[in-house]
């Protein structure tokens, strides 16, 4: 949220005759929530499962690159002009196709994490908002929050209507 909307709410609200001891304010360790959650804890699994296989295949391309620059610098003095050239070529090759592979399955985990994250997030607005509406909360604060008394903390409440963490 703004400062400027901020500023305006509160504006608003205690122009309204509505005074500060009246407004019933929580907080929420968004980070926490989310980092913890069991539903972040099975979008992560689900994500190593789903991604394992393409990784386990580059790790293993990686360790043939590795072993065929090892056999080329061994066997440089005594290969051929032409078997030195085709081995150069097929590792020039190898090299690039491993770097897009790398490239495009980052770019696949980045995406994959992005939407879990959403839907994440998305599941903690609403047990915020459940909580908020359950206890009357006149105004709950997220981000930016620099010092907030223990007892406006509600992210325990929060995480008990998501189900709990796995710690």
């Amino acid at each position: 949220m703004s400062k400027k909307f901020l500023v305006a709410f509160f504006g608003l609200l205690l122009s309204s005759g509505l005074t500060a001891a009246e407004l019933k304010v929580g907080v929420v360790d968004l980070r926490k929530l989310v980092d913890q959650s069991s539903q972040s804890q099975k979008s992560q699994a689900e994500l190593k499962k789903e991604f394992q296989p393409r990784e386990t295949k580059l790790v293993n391309e990686q360790k043939e690159l590795k072993k065929l620059e090892g056999k080329l610098e061994k066997d440089i003095a005594t290969m051929s002009e032409a078997d030195k050239r085709k081995t150069e070529k097929d590792l020039i090759d190898r090299g690039r196709e491993f770097k897009r592979a790398m490239d495009e399955m980052r770019q696949d985990y980045g995406l994959r994490a992005n939407q879990e994250m959403a839907k994440i997030q998305k599941v903690v607005q609403e047990a915020i908002q459940s909580v908020a509406k359950e206890q009357n909360f006149d105004l709950i604060l997220v981000d930016g929050v620099a010092f907030a008394k223990d007892g406006l903390n509600i992210t325990d409440q929060v995480e008990k209507k998501l189900g709990g963490s796995k710690k």
